[in-house]
């Protein structure tokens, strides 16, 4: 069976901030319709790696690849018709409503100078029912809590019905029932829209629960890379983040789940 290539592809990717390098050479394939979760401490390069293959962050050397082309052969409406980004802090527009900003989700597959139109308006409400913002929908962004804008935005990339979602710490600002149904919905957006995610996350047992891929980086290089229960494991944890770990059977969905020693 010829394996199925992947839709976003790093190859010796350099990337960092400024002059300063975090990921030296990195190399990752991204299969179509899985859930990928980069994992590891504080200054690993998560993010950096993340950002990078958005193009929010110019890359340093290597190449990124979307569906099989690099990432400078797609104009920029084809990127922003391919991947949904959700950066880790964004900036709240002065006096929007949250649906004003899921709005800007449309733009992408009408061009920044075209109107929205009647077939934009089943997206919209979609967006804002799987978010549960429906009844927030005419509020002012700096009316909301943190977690309610934080949905918002989550709201703008799902209305933007790209193939390819990712996500910088998306559960940030989260109460645990929101973080639980955000969870829900990236596996809903893979099993029932064949979307691929990449995400990062800080909450292990949440990545170990709902990511079918689990890459642990630690100093910008990849420490371990597979499915969760091959990923976290008391060697990965000592190794990526210098904590001493028993790792269990979760009773409820018989993945890998860490305590802390």
């Amino acid at each position: 069976m010829t394996p199925t290539p992947p839709v976003l592809a790093a190859r010796d990717l350099a990337a960092g901030h400024g002059r300063r390098t975090v990921v030296p050479a990195l190399t990752l394939d991204v299969a179509p319709r899985t859930v990928t979760a980069l994992v590891g401490p504080n200054g690993s390069g998560k993010s950096t790696l993340l950002m990078t293959l958005a193009r929010v962050l110019p890359r340093h050397g290597g190449e990124v690849l979307l569906d099989g082309r690099p990432m400078g052969r797609h104009s920029s409406r084809e990127i922003a018709r391919r991947l949904g980004v959700l950066p880790q802090t964004a900036v709240v527009p002065v006096g929007a409503t949250v649906r004003e900003l899921v709005e800007q989700g449309r733009y992408p597959q009408r061009g920044p100078w075209a109107m929205l139109r009647p077939q934009d308006d089943a997206p919209l409400h979609r967006a804002l029912e799987l978010t549960g913002l429906s009844a927030l929908a005419g509020r002012r962004l700096d009316t909301l809590s943190g977690g309610e804008r934080q949905r918002a935005w989550i709201a703008m990339t799902l209305a933007q019905e790209t193939g390819v979602l990712l996500l910088d710490e998306p559960t940030t600002y989260l109460d645990v029932r929101h973080q639980i149904d955000l969870m829900r919905l990236v596996e809903h957006l893979r099993d029932d829209h064949d979307i691929t995610v990449v995400m990062v996350l800080h909450d292990l047992n949440q990545a170990a629960r709902y990511a079918d891929r689990i890459v642990a980086l630690r100093d910008g290089r990849i420490l371990a890379d597979g499915p969760p229960a091959e990923v976290l494991t008391s060697a990965t944890l000592q190794a990526a983040f210098d904590v001493d770990a028993v790792v269990l059977d979760d009773p409820v969905s018989g993945r890998p789940l860490f305590v802390a020693r």
